[in-house]
């Protein structure tokens, strides 16, 4: 299972910014990123990025080819592909 959680770092210690589901005692591994980007700016709208700029960005980020894997009934079955539930039938 993955994770993903905002953490802040002080003392030498990590705090999440949100309730872990976890069993207390529980050996875990953290892998640190950055919420700035490369060039040091923090990313987003305090960026100054436009959510329309934002999202060329992620498109932009993703590998050629990887869009062609991607099911075209995402939106009207995407119960089945996040949760496994069954298919929505065709109408």
């Amino acid at each position: 299972m993955t994770t993903t959680v905002r953490a802040t770092y002080a003392n030498g210690v990590l705090t999440p910014q949100e309730p872990l589901d976890l069993e207390e005692g529980k050996q875990v591994t953290v892998s640190i990123e950055d919420v700035q980007m490369s060039d040091g700016a923090p990313s987003g709208e305090a960026h100054g990025e436009s959510l329309v700029e934002m999202f060329e960005r992620l498109r932009k980020s993703v590998p050629p080819g990887a869009w062609d894997d991607m099911p075209d009934d995402g939106a009207k079955n995407y119960k089945h592909y996040l949760y496994g539930h069954p298919k929505a039938e065709d109408e």
